[in-house]
């Protein structure tokens, strides 16, 4: 997925000495609860209004940290608490009462729309975003992996993560597979080993057939996902921007200290991957010997002891904390506590080795500050090549999109290919984009007076824009002025 940028300008002081005095402390203050809604945790919000306000204000000149407190304020208010002795108990009071109240930036834009396509789509009054998206040929279930906050695509920005030819000269995006081959719809035949194994766990056929069945969604969020983690978290890329434009304005001394910065950012991520390593084996190693312990805790006769043995290594095979998914040990689980008389110590230590296999699993999977984005898109004059889902590409994706270029087709589609992202390869589709006004966010107004508009949430209140560019907390507190208003 190609990397893009919002550029701040002149803005960018302003929003460092933010970062520096308010977002950091503000994120060390209120810890890891308050993590989760400032978006470094979980990326969720209240609701779809709550998202429009934060997206919107994230692509602004000079608030992408304003966005994380609005994120904050809008899905707990009761968080705010933690910024009482930066705001002072009277901002943060006011922000308290007011949030919930909170209006989206571009209501505005959105009742434009709905007007727009009375009159020119033929909608109903009472049309939707997405009546309208329908109307205008936008297609759902595309995402793209970044570790910025995009207001637009750029063709400026293509490539910047990969480096691949192909990435330069197009915006890339991920969907799961539409019509995957047949063949690929069943993950094991019905006697082989792996059923057989999930039949000795006791788990019911129906649930065996079903476990058997391939899905094939998230392939796409997965690949998008995957991509923002390539080439660093946000703090690594965006000091190396910054060390890259210092080094061409000659400033050698920003450039020395952009490069620390980022050195400091990538050794921090690989020492707390170490770390987690780490526990993973150590929790893994704990969990054996207490399962050993769990189940052979008892003196049995010769022949019982034999018929336990053979279960225990039909239920656990060389290497099966590895091997297994998560609802496989957790069947396991099961299976242990029926046959241990004291099995505590060992289920205690599964369920141990489960989180921290699952931590581990999202240190390696994901990268501080990536984004996944939900997007539509459109095409005027489609190219599409199906790989079949081959391993094997009989023509590169730099070379496919060349001839979408001369054929002048805006949208080239690459259906049932296999693309590694960030991790492993799994089959999506893939829409390589070189007119970026045919991308919308999922949230965006879809106004038919402005689809040939490179912009992909909508429109923002000048009115806002005035007051954010002020400062810092006035651009929350000023749009709570204008909502009352």
């Amino acid at each position: 997925m190609a990397e893009q940028k919002t550029r701040r300008g002149l803005l960018d002081p302003v929003v460092d000495a933010y970062n520096s005095y308010i977002g950091r402390p503000f994120a060390s203050v209120a810890g890891g609860a308050i993590n989760g809604y400032l978006g470094f945790d979980r990326p969720t919000f209240a609701n779809e209004q709550v998202y429009r306000t934060a997206q919107a204000l994230g692509g602004m000149p000079g608030v992408g940290a304003p966005a994380g407190i609005f994120k904050a304020a809008a899905n707990a208010p009761e968080a705010l608490v933690a910024l009482g002795g930066l705001l002072g108990k009277t901002g943060v009071g006011k922000l308290a009462q007011s949030a919930p109240k909170l209006k989206a930036p571009q209501d505005e834009a959105l009742e434009i729309a709905r007007k727009n396509a009375v009159k020119m789509l033929g909608l109903p009054e009472n049309n939707t975003a997405m009546d309208r998206a329908k109307a205008m040929g936008f297609d759902d279930g595309w995402y793209h992996g970044t570790t910025a906050d995009i207001r637009r695509f750029s063709p400026e920005f293509r490539g910047e993560s990969t480096g691949a030819a192909s990435a330069k000269k197009a915006d890339f995006f991920a969907k799961d597979p539409v019509s995957p081959p047949a063949h690929m719809m069943t993950k094991a035949p019905a006697n082989s080993e792996a059923v057989n194994m999930l039949r000795n766990l006791g788990i019911p056929e129906a649930q065996i057939a079903e476990l058997n069945t391939v899905s094939m969604k998230g392939h796409g969020a997965n690949t998008a996902s995957g991509y923002a983690s390539i080439g660093g978290g946000r703090d690594y890329k965006d000091a190396m921007r910054r060390s890259r434009a210092a080094e061409k304005a000659g400033n050698w001394n920003d450039y020395e200290k952009w490069m620390q910065v980022a050195e400091d950012s990538e050794i921090a991520r690989s020492n707390n991957l170490q770390d987690l390593v780490a526990k993973y084996g150590d929790a893994r190693d704990v969990m054996l010997d207490d399962i050993n312990k769990a189940i052979y805790s008892k003196q049995l006769p010769q022949g019982e002891a034999d018929a336990l043995d053979a279960r225990v290594k039909q239920l656990m095979p060389y290497g099966w904390y590895n091997s297994y998914s998560t609802p496989q040990i957790k069947a396991l689980r099961g299976e242990i506590a029926k046959i241990s008389d004291s099995p505590d110590d060992a289920l205690s230590s599964i369920d141990r080795f489960l989180s921290l296999k699952a931590q581990r699993q999202a240190g390696e999977k994901t990268q501080y500050g990536s984004n996944v984005m939900p997007v539509m898109i459109r095409s005027e004059n489609p190219m599409s090549h199906d790989f079949g889902a081959s391993s094997y590409r009989d023509e590169t994706y730099s070379d496919l999109i060349d001839k979408a270029t001369l054929g002048r087709n805006d949208v080239l589609f690459l259906r049932n290919t296999y693309d590694p992202g960030g991790g492993p390869a799994e089959l999506i589709d893939v829409a390589a984009v070189t007119k970026p006004a045919l991308v919308r966010s999922r949230f965006a107004a879809f106004d038919p007076a402005r689809i040939s508009e490179n912009d992909l949430l909508g429109f923002a209140d000048p009115r806002l824009l005035a007051l954010t560019a002020a400062g810092t907390g006035g651009g929350l507190l000023g749009y709570n002025y204008l909502s009352e208003r």
